[in-house]
């Protein structure tokens, strides 16, 4: 018979199996997981990868979809997949000594040929199959049985979906007390094959990740095997399902109209069909989003004030398509209309057969009249929910760090993943996110970099002026040169910085463009909105990137410092890399200095910057084919010793002797100063204590800088 009875809320907080496995290499950090997670919270974007709290997750599987589709709809590709009990339950069917036998769920026939999927089961060693949808049918009866006899406390909410019951049991503890003390369609099927094969493991053949949860409370069933398991396999074992013969359910009964339980509102359907006197507004059927962005918290509120009008029953489904289209489907290539038609075509010739229904009905009663379908294995897990509300003045501070200044910086965009401003400063203040992931703190980044370098444009045309009329002043030779290089430095940083700014902006524009162009043809998709803005942040972080490399070097103040010599080499090529990129010249870098120096590291990017220049100008001027520089570093007797190499057919030995004279240059006067490698000796020499020497190497020409480890 139906027991109602619950045996309390336990207390003690089990270690979720787990459910979504991740694969932390392929994760590209695009958020995707956290926009479509109805907890949100379980995830944690605060690093490069985004990571996930077991204990938070509700094994819906959104996020393995969407996390495909971030990869371009290659699945190997992913950093999230499901995990079910595949490899046990091939493993357990070789036992000879143990008996299996599957219970297919529903929604199987919108995945499968379900005749075929009976034989191929049986061929790979399944002892016996039984139709879960039998135990929908059970479900129904107890339903109404506990519900007419008052054992149940009303609104009843319907738990055939583990998703939900685990969000209720984690975010809404005071709804556990009315969720459905029956068990769901495959636990009551589990208690009845039990009883006519009390020895056997139990295999539910799934469209359900977090049916592995439920079993893990039950311990009823030993695996949740998903379809696409099961797919593979068949494949594996090179079973062709369309070559197989027909096989009938092992149950002696057939499911009647609950082979539709698997459809939204399938459990409405059956319950008003079996017990017409019930009024279609008692039975509230909601799926999808907004079970848990509104249903559940206003169903709370609702209970609590007593407000009229609640429902005799909820009928309730995380996944917006119901159990057709789970996470452990097969059949996500499908239309709706294909799927549901599968299910409703079946449940149409089941209710056909009046013996049949009669048959079923006194089966029904038989059962549960000699069975337990009781289900008492619910908890209160709210103690895993430690997420912290900030106070209004802890919101303000996080609001500021986010640049969040007046009512227009909260868009509410999503854009970060989240419903709004505020549960993004919720997960920040939580360290599951970070600042730098709101769009608008990037935008005011951005254009806040943008101002910094207007204004040292503009601070630098002062000093310009400033350092014109000391010179003319005092008429010294040295400033004078110093100023010149300045300028030829200036000049050409002005263009490498359009050189590096030129293809970001125009593919900012043109994504601009393409986006209005979608709005004004109101070809909305949020999918493709995403992603061209995903693409406009990058270009943009890129953008502020080569505003801080150029914004370092053009520091008026020049400070010796302790400095690596690998940093201040990196961040010369990140400044004229791209120079050396658009002319197709090869970049080898041998070098690895552990130990830091004293030094002047700006001077030394100029340095650095002035030998590299040659070498890409020599390189193009001599139009070699294969155009290489080789950077070459290692530490000796007390220095750090760097050597650059290029293939550009070195010095001719004639002005070898000259190339560090002030004014000396090949250029001619349109186009070179003179004064880049006589520079580049006395800031090495007279500023730094080191030697600047340059030789023809078998390769080409090479320019040694030694620099003393202590200074």
């Amino acid at each position: 018979m139906v027991k109602g009875d619950k045996e309390g809320i336990v207390d003690s907080m089990d270690n979720f199996i787990k459910v979504v496995g991740i694969n932390e290499e392929n994760c590209i950090n695009c958020h995707q997981c956290i926009v479509v997670c109805p907890v949100k919270v379980c995830s944690n974007g605060s690093e490069d990868v985004v990571k996930f709290n077991n204990h938070l997750c509700i094994g819906c599987g959104r996020c393995i979809e969407a996390c495909i589709k971030s990869h371009g709809g290659i699945v190997e590709k992913s950093a999230r997949f499901p995990v079910d009990d595949s490899a046990d339950f091939i493993n357990d069917l070789g036992d000879r000594e143990q008996d299996i036998i599957a219970l297919i769920a529903p929604s199987a026939q919108s995945n499968f040929d379900l005749e075929k999927l009976i034989s191929a089961l049986k061929i790979i060693g399944v002892k016996a199959v039984y139709d879960v949808s039998l135990g929908a049918e059970i479900t129904v009866a107890c339903y109404h049985e506990v519900i007419k006899s008052g054992q149940a406390k009303l609104p009843l909410i319907a738990q055939p979906c583990p998703a939900i019951v685990k969000y209720i049991e984690i975010h809404h503890p005071a709804l556990i007390e009315y969720l459905a003390p029956i068990g769901s369609p495959v636990h009551n099927v589990a208690v009845y094959v039990k009883s006519l094969h009390p020895d056997s493991k139990l295999a539910f053949i799934s469209p359900c990740l977090a049916k592995r949860r439920e079993f893990q409370d039950s311990k009823l069933i030993s695996y949740n095997v998903t379809f696409q398991s099961v797919l593979k396999i068949f494949k594996d074992k090179d079973i062709n399902l369309q070559l197989l013969e027909n096989c009938e359910f092992d149950n002696y009964i057939s499911a009647g109209i609950a082979t539709n339980f698997s459809i939204p509102g399938g459990l409405k359907e059956c319950y008003l069909y079996k017990y017409p006197d019930t009024p279609a507004s008692a039975i509230s059927k909601i799926e999808g989003p907004i079970v848990y962005e509104k249903y559940l918290r206003d169903l709370e509120k609702a209970i609590k004030k007593g407000r009229p009008n609640l429902p005799l029953i909820v009928d309730i489904l995380s996944c917006r398509t119901g159990c057709n289209m789970g996470a452990g489907c097969i059949n996500h290539h499908k239309s709706i209309d294909e799927i549901e038609n599968a299910v409703a075509s079946r449940s149409e010739l089941a209710i056909k057969n009046e013996k049949v229904n009669q048959q079923l009905q006194a089966f029904l009663a038989d059962v549960i009249q000699h069975h337990d379908f009781s289900y008492h294995y619910y908890k209160d897990l709210s103690a895993y929910n430690d997420i912290k509300i900030p106070n209004q003045s802890e919101l303000h501070q996080i609001y500021t760090k986010m640049n969040k200044l007046d009512e227009r910086d909260f868009r509410n965009c999503a854009a970060c993943g989240y419903n709004s401003c505020w549960h993004m400063a919720i997960a920040i203040f939580n360290d599951l996110n970070k600042v730098e992931n709101c769009h608008l703190y990037q935008e005011k980044e951005l254009l806040r970099e943008q101002e910094v370098l207007n204004n040292m444009i503009e601070e630098y045309v002062t000093l310009n002026e400033q350092l014109q009329e000391e010179i003319a002043e005092r008429h010294q030779q040295e400033q004078l040169l110093v100023q010149n290089s300045k300028l030829s430095a200036m000049g050409e940083m002005v263009g490498m910085i359009a050189h590096q700014w030129r293809q970001p902006l125009s593919s900012i524009s043109t994504i601009a463009g393409n986006l209005k162009v979608f709005i004004d043809l109101d070809m909305y998709d949020q999918n493709q909105f995403t992603n061209l803005l995903d693409e406009i942040n990058n270009h943009a972080q890129y953008l502020s990137k080569t505003i801080n490399d150029f914004r370092h070097f053009f520091k008026p103040d020049n400070p010796k410092n302790v400095a690596f010599i690998n940093d201040i080499i990196d961040a010369t090529l990140g400044i004229i890399g791209k120079s050396m990129e658009y002319r197709n010249i090869t970049l080898e870098r041998d070098y690895l200095f552990v130990t830091p120096i004293y030094t002047y590291p700006n001077e030394l990017m100029q340095v650095f910057l002035n030998i590299f220049k040659n070498a890409i100008d020599a390189l193009t001027d001599n139009k070699v084919l294969e155009p290489a520089i080789y950077i070459k570093g290692y530490e000796q007797e007390g220095y750090q010793i760097v050597e650059i190499i290029d293939n550009g057919g070195g010095i001719p030995e004639e002005i070898i002797g000259e190339i560090f004279n002030p004014y000396f240059s090949t250029k001619g006067p349109a186009i070179g100063t003179g004064l880049g490698l006589y520079m580049s000796r006395t800031i090495i020499e007279e500023h730094c204590g080191g030697e600047l020497r340059a030789y023809n190497h078998d390769r080409g020409a090479c320019f040694t800088i030694t620099l003393p480890l202590q200074c």
